[in-house]
């Protein structure tokens, strides 16, 4: 699958959301917000293992409410 540059993607096992960075060839280029440490993470993970995170274009992805 390919993903482009600013999908929200998570790994199929679950777990936190993701933004795609890169992705080249079955590598897929990863930052996200780590809240536990206040800092922002990134890794490398290959494309089989995520999938795209699809939002509906009413929800509100404000968590402040």
């Amino acid at each position: 699958m390919d993903f482009k540059p600013g999908e929200i993607v998570q790994l199929k096992s679950g777990g936190r959301g993701m933004t795609v960075v890169r992705q080249t060839k079955d590598q897929v280029d990863l930052i996200w917000y780590a809240d536990s440490d206040d800092a922002l993470r990134t890794a490398t993970v290959t494309a089989a293992c995520l999938s795209l995170i699809e939002f509906d274009d009413d929800e509100d992805l404000d968590d402040d409410d």
